[in-house]
């Protein structure tokens, strides 16, 4: 955990506003992401701040980074092509 820093409290107000917006638990996002609860607490509390790897991906999914967390295995063109699958069905 190479990215650790001072506890940015801005970062920690909006990562947790955002847990809540989402109405799921630090132990389910991990769950969801494949990473550990730890890291997703560090990101949390705003100690981590996501440059790379896992801790990106949970700052990502937060809402904290741009970016993109995609569903393992899945490459972001195969992610592209199943949206496009599923908008065919959707009427405007």
């Amino acid at each position: 955990m190479a990215d650790a820093a001072r506890i940015d409290k801005e970062r920690a107000a909006r990562a947790r506003a955002a847990l809540d917006r989402i109405g799921i638990t630090q132990s389910q996002l991990a769950r969801s992401l494949g990473v550990s609860v730890k890291i997703v607490n560090e990101v949390a509390r705003g100690r981590l701040i996501g440059r790379s790897g896992k801790t990106h991906k949970v700052a990502v999914a937060l809402g904290l980074k741009d970016g993109v967390v995609l569903p393992e295995g899945l490459t972001e063109q195969e992610l592209i092509e199943r949206l496009r699958e599923a908008a065919k069905g959707v009427k405007a």
